[in-house]
């Protein structure tokens, strides 16, 4: 018996540190200007970057190969924790706790370095040279018109096939690269400045029916996208999840660097992606009468692949997707975003600033 209170004793002195160190830089990570500056532009930036040279050149997603050994692992281990609850074995049991428990803590510990503060850390808005305006219905209307105007001309530069979906005018990796080159040409300090070469995930279709389009996975400084996808989401998609590999870790936030990104960008492929996106967000903060009048604006190639987009998501609804968001509701309000996955669609001031500066360029 003093034997086995002498390894508890032991296994205490381990868990009992880790879990106040991961504690204490969680909450460090909370404090605006350490996780900004220390964290955000210093640890977590060096850290994430090494990573990424790293893993920057393997062309498979070590976040693919991750999730499905988590999986296997997750139900070996389930099997094996019965197992020895049957066969009361304590001793085996309470070492398999143990160290299930201090995994579980060198994770949390390594969120709390690699990801955490960045959910603490300033407004990506003046970054993108954007700043807080007040939002009216008639603003909202006017840029919503707007979007609307250029999403059409967008659209009229770029092939489609059969089905009415527009074709991609590069490849993935060339998207990629571009998208890097886009954000490189905002000299804030905000962003990271390594290249974050994503990873197409091979799994895609079973990723769809999990309702996710694609994922940054910090352990690995990896952002992974979903390639089934409609095609006229892949660069907006892109730019979300590099917008996470270069510091912003807001969903709401990242949504909006990748609209501006690509609706800023000098390419029709970005922009037709980013306007996508915008004209269906503003369009769906309308009341139902000024809604009516601009989607009947847009042309009928757009409406079509917006049509396309909807019945290529409803394949993939249910309850595995129902789980996953709810899950991912979760972890957001756990991060301190306050609306959960409602903070995805929270977009529409940046959106309109962003309008406010192309219309005044323009005259």
């Amino acid at each position: 018996m003093e034997l086995l209170g002498s390894k508890k004793r032991r296994r205490l002195r381990v868990l009992i540190p880790l879990a106040l160190v991961s504690a204490l830089v969680l909450a460090l990570g909370e404090i605006p200007a350490l996780a900004e500056y220390f964290f955000a532009r210093g640890v977590t930036r060096f850290l994430s970057g090494c990573l990424n040279l790293i893993t920057n050149y393997i062309p498979f997603s070590f976040y693919e190969l991750t999730a499905v050994l988590l999986i296997v692992g997750g139900v070996a281990l389930a099997v094996g924790l019965v197992f020895l609850l049957c066969k009361r074995e304590w001793k085996r049991l309470s070492l398999w706790l143990y160290r299930l428990a201090l995994a579980a803590l060198c994770v949390l510990l390594a969120f709390g370095v690699l990801y955490a503060p960045l959910y603490s850390r300033g407004s990506v808005l003046p970054a993108l040279g954007l700043s807080d305006t007040e939002i009216t219905r008639e603003k909202l209307y006017a840029a919503a018109e707007f979007y609307v105007e250029r999403l059409n001309r967008a659209s009229e530069q770029l092939e489609r096939d059969e089905e009415g979906n527009v074709i991609p005018t590069s490849t993935f990796s060339e998207l990629s690269a571009r998208i890097n080159e886009e954000y490189g040409k905002l000299q804030t300090g905000y962003f990271a400045e390594f290249e974050v070469r994503a990873k197409e995930v091979a799994l895609s279709v079973p990723m769809s029916y999990l309702g996710i389009t694609g994922i940054y996975f910090p352990f690995y400084a990896e952002a992974n996208v979903n390639v089934n996808i409609p095609p006229y989401e892949l660069p907006v998609t892109l730019a979300h999840e590099i917008a996470h590999a270069k510091g912003v870790s807001q969903e709401g936030e990242a949504n909006v660097a990748a609209y501006v990104l690509c609706i800023r960008a000098d390419d029709a492929y970005l922009n037709y992606s980013g306007l996508m996106r915008a004209v269906a967000s503003l369009l769906n903060s309308l009341p139902q009468e000024e809604y009516e009048v601009l989607y009947d604006s847009l042309s009928e190639e757009v409406k079509r692949e917006y049509r396309n987009a909807n019945a290529h998501y409803a394949r993939y609804e249910g309850a595995i997707d129902a789980v996953s968001s709810f899950f991912n509701d979760i972890f957001l309000k756990a991060n301190g975003v306050a609306g959960g996955t409602r903070s995805y669609s929270q977009t529409a001031a940046s959106l309109v600033s962003l309008y406010e500066q192309l219309a005044f360029s323009e005259q």
